[in-house]
């Protein structure tokens, strides 16, 4: 560097020395092993941090695409679930094949609750999680307990409904039992507790069938129109072919209205053929608020609430035992030659919590839409509002309600168990296939952030932080089992402010062997992928001045897939580091690095600097570095940072990153725990 800028700086260190407010309090050093400050700062000036991920959506058989974002990434205008446009997911990979995933996911130290989002089938939309020391841990059952909590003082439900067909009653429609004021069924399979009016019910879920939810989403593709599966009405019902009992389990909902779900049957070979005959079928309400408590659209951190009072009453896998009336009685077994069909109330079903007691009602009239069924003939424009498909691996038959006009039919999602199984099929009726349970590879959002070095390593340098700005957007894609097979790169030379010539490269922690294949496009003729070294190290420019003027570097690199994403992180994985020379940069020479602090040089890195002028790196006994610290520094500034964002104000030249961003002292002494945003608040 020029002598003025050395001179300055000397001078800037004397008056440091000085004057008691110029200097700031050392971290702490680290004693080596005879007893001399050996490791220098314990702080590694980390932006991020890797935090332990476990999750259990306790769906046994079934695997599910989940994200992590940093904030609410959901919003449901009218009644529409949608990701807000410009959030970025942390991570996205898949879950086993029994739901549960368990690893690692790297955060930006300011974050404190994080959110998992799912678009499968039958899982929890949006939850909001703290991060707590242990890390991120989320159990669906967790929501089943607060649910337990929240609804044992229930009060049931008024019976508003009439037992015929009338004015107040235009679809005939009849209650199976009681429910809860905010409608959840006490008939459902389970063990009733309580008193009336404070009954409840203990519910028997019932177990998934393995990979169901996945096929049916294969199949029912979200934001698709599924109306080649909207078959006519004797292939939408179920014809009973045999005697047999028939259980109704939730299985999804991914609706913004609280809707209503029946059944209702006739005799296969005298079906109705006029309205009349049609309305005065007995309507069986199965469910009257098909909303499930897994998600609050508006508020993830309150789970499962519906709103600030109210419950959502269902869970995937409740199911109830359909009845069949015959002579005033009921019976759980439907005779053979009985058609079965559906219906829905949409958004029907009404809560007040203006006063206590709260009440929860099923508007029956049809008032606000009218009532659909699967019996297309007796719909308005002869509507298709429901499919039904026959699972080959299960046996079990699904349903799938529309309730607007998007025509994807999985705003709810119910599967029919039938005992025989056999008694229910149907050859015509669509159906998912083994075939259709895809897991495609997943390519996350991109990883972002700045890296800036200073260049005087292993002396003392100015600290504007700004002799090599770099920077980074790195994206992953994985398989079904969260091996990474591909990473995209694309480093951008921002700023060059030392008067060495500085290379810039990296390496990722894993064998060379590990590599299919390297592409870098607009690097320096030194790029690409470095021999002699035991760890895949990518070299992209060999002079940062050259480089600022070059333009953004990408790197495309093929791997053979032992590395997991669950395993790993950018953090993790990445070892960015500068090699700087008055001379320049020669490839597969012994060269100075300069590396984050506390992460190792590569086996081409010169030993000779560490532990000299201010370097406080763990050394064996002949001087070589060992760690755990490397490019340590018992000062308050580091050699290299790196930082999670794209708009880092780059300092100006000689002045010290704690002048240019008051708040990075407080940082550094409080070792993180104070302006963990430092960055983002600079004097200009």
């Amino acid at each position: 560097m020029k002598n003025l800028r050395n001179l300055c700086l000397l001078y800037a260190l004397a008056v440091c020395t000085m004057l008691p407010t110029g200097c700031i309090e050392r971290p702490d050093e680290v004693p080596g092993p005879d007893g001399t400050a050996q490791g220098g700062n314990k702080y590694d000036y980390a932006t991020t941090r890797d935090v332990p991920l476990n999750l259990d959506y306790a769906r046994r058989g079934s695997k599910a695409l989940f994200e992590i974002y940093a904030e609410n990434p959901v919003d449901a205008g009218d009644g529409v679930l949608t990701l807000k446009p410009g959030v970025k997911a942390l991570l996205r990979a898949y879950t086993d094949n029994d739901s549960k995933y368990s690893g690692v996911v790297n955060l930006p130290t300011a974050v404190s609750k994080v959110y998992v989002y799912s678009e499968s089938y039958g899982f929890p939309a949006c939850i909001g999680v703290d991060v707590t020391a242990g890390g991120i841990s989320f159990d669906v059952r967790q929501l089943y307990e607060k649910a337990a909590g929240k609804v044992s003082g229930a009060v049931v439900a008024d019976r508003t409904v009439t037992t015929r067909a009338d004015a107040a009653n235009p679809y005939n429609v009849q209650q199976l039992g009681d429910w809860t004021w905010e409608g959840k069924p006490l008939y459902i399979l389970g063990t009733l507790f309580g008193q009336k009016p404070n009954l409840n019910i203990d519910p028997e879920y019932a177990q998934t069938p393995a990979g169901l939810m996945n096929r049916i989403q294969n199949v029912l593709m979200p934001g698709v129109d599924n109306s080649k599966y909207a078959m006519p009405t004797e292939v939408v019902n179920l014809n009973i072919a045999k005697d047999a009992h028939l259980t109704l389990v939730f299985a999804a909902e991914l609706a913004g209205w609280r809707n209503a779900i029946g059944y209702y049957y006739y005799d296969t070979q005298n079906p109705p053929r006029t309205q009349a005959e049609f309305d005065a079928l007995p309507k069986y309400v199965a469910f009257p608020n098909c909303t499930s408590f897994t998600t609050n659209f508006d508020d993830p951190d309150d789970w499962g609430s519906g709103s600030d009072d109210w419950t959502a009453p269902l869970f995937f896998g409740e199911q109830l035992r359909l009845n069949y009336f015959k002579g005033g009685k009921a019976t759980d077994i439907f005779p053979a030659g009985t058609t079965v069909g559906w219906f829905m109330l949409p958004d029907a079903y009404e809560i007040s919590t203006k006063n206590y007691p709260y009440t929860g009602k099923l508007d029956v009239t049809g008032s606000k839409h009218p009532a659909r069924y699967s019996n297309n003939e007796f719909n308005a424009g002869n509507g298709r509002y429901m499919v039904s498909l026959y699972d080959k691996v299960s046996g079990k038959t699904v349903l799938g309600f529309e309730d607007g006009g998007d025509n994807d039919y999985k705003d709810v999602l119910f599967y029919v168990d039938a005992d025989p199984a056999d008694a229910i099929y149907d050859p015509e009726r669509p159906t998912t296939d083994p075939d259709d349970e895809k897991y495609p590879d997943v390519t996350g959002d991109p990883v972002v952030g700045t890296l800036a070095f200073e260049d005087l390593w292993p002396s003392q340098g100015d600290y504007d932080m700004n002799d090599v700005v770099v920077g980074y957007s790195t994206t992953f894609t994985t398989d079904k089992d969260n091996r990474i097979v591909a990473i995209r790169d694309v480093f951008t030379p921002l700023h060059s402010g030392g008067k060495l010539r500085s290379a810039f490269g990296y390496q990722l922690d894993i064998p060379v062997t590990a590599v299919k294949g390297v592409k870098v496009e607009n690097g320096s003729s030194a790029a690409g992928l470095e021999k002699n070294q035991d760890k895949a190290v990518v070299i992209l420019f060999d002079d940062i001045e050259q480089a600022v003027a070059r333009g953004p570097v990408t790197v495309e690199i093929e791997l053979d897939g032992r590395l997991s994403m669950d395993k790993v992180t950018r953090k993790s994985l990445y070892n960015p580091f500068i090699c700087v020379s008055d001379k320049g940069f020669v490839p597969g020479a012994v060269r100075k690095e300069i590396h984050l602090t506390n992460y190792a040089p590569t086996s081409l890195a010169d030993p000779y600097p560490f532990g000299r002028n201010d370097d406080k790196s763990s050394l064996d006994k002949a001087g070589n570095p060992i760690g755990p610290y490397y490019y340590a520094t018992s000062e308050l500034y580091p050699f290299a940072i790196d930082l999670p964002v794209t708009d880092f104000r780059i300092p100006d030249e000689m002045v010290k990153i704690d002048v240019f961003y008051p708040d990075f002292a407080d940082w550094v002494k409080s070792r993180g725990e104070k302006h963990k945003e430092w960055y983002k608040k600079s004097v200009k």
